[in-house]
């Protein structure tokens, strides 16, 4: 059974996600998200360049629930609605670390994929090891490459 590693799938669809500074105003992502709706998410980046965390579509789509219907939803932590009232950097809303979110090159596409699941997202980043993201892997891509394996047959036993 041949090993699927990450380098393999990551770069098949280009990039689904922008890069910013984690300090930019989150109001700047917003209309990013807006006006670009093939985007995935935003990997926020530190001082040194490392990606700093992930806001997803869920975490604006939230946001968006909370800014025009206002509605404080069941089984929601106040902290969380204190959150997307009070955000006005885009690093408040954005959850992970270089050390906790994201996979290298290296890593195999089943910890990827195991990672994704856990996480609850459709786009992680690919890491160097440094923390640098050197690109994104998307779910579509983790498709392509088991549709491609199931026609080839290569990963039956």
């Amino acid at each position: 059974m041949k090993r699927i590693m990450v380098k393999d799938v990551y770069e098949l669809h280009g990039t689904a996600t922008i890069m910013v500074a984690e300090d930019v105003p989150l109001e700047d992502i917003i209309i990013t998200f807006a006006n670009n709706p093939g985007i995935r998410g935003a990997f926020l980046v530190d001082k040194e360049k490392r990606f700093a965390g992930i806001i997803s579509r869920m975490a604006i789509m939230k946001w968006a629930d909370f800014q025009l219907f206002g509605k404080w939803k069941r089984g929601v932590p106040a902290s969380e609605v204190t959150q997307l009232v009070d955000t006005i950097k885009a690093k408040y809303l954005a959850r992970g670390s270089w050390r906790s979110f994201g996979v290298k090159e290296w890593d195999t596409l089943e910890k990827a994929f195991n990672q994704m699941m856990m996480l609850g997202e459709d786009v992680i980043p690919v890491l160097d090891d440094d923390g640098k993201i050197i690109g994104d892997l998307r779910l579509s891509e983790v498709l392509m490459k088991a549709i491609e394996v199931g026609r080839s047959g290569e990963n039956k036993p």
